[in-house]
């Protein structure tokens, strides 16, 4: 099993905008499972002590293997997700490791 971990710090958003973003966002991919081949699970959550050090998003999935993590990562259902989420994001880091 591969798990996929990343962190985002967003872009200057109102409150509101920074709220509908992230729960579309988590809603779109939490969706996803069951749709990707070999995504077993999804989660999706947000910053709640908004220190200005702290990134704002937090994914982590779980794959089968490192091809289904990178079924995943070019699945056009996530590749939509992906694109809108990307002119929001200022910072992106990931860790991807066997577990």
């Amino acid at each position: 099993m591969i798990q996929h971990a990343v962190m985002w710090k967003l872009v200057d958003l109102t409150d509101a905008e920074r709220f509908t973003a992230i729960a579309r966002f988590g809603t779109e991919l939490r969706a996803l499972v069951g749709v990707v081949p070999g995504l077993v699970s999804m989660a999706v959550t947000s910053d709640v002590r908004e220190i200005d050090s702290n990134f704002d998003v937090a994914l982590i999935s779980l794959h089968e293997s490192r091809d289904a993590l990178a079924i995943y990562q070019s699945h056009p259902e996530h590749v939509s997700v992906a694109t809108w989420w990307g002119s929001l994001v200022a910072q992106r880091g990931a860790v991807d490791s066997e577990v």
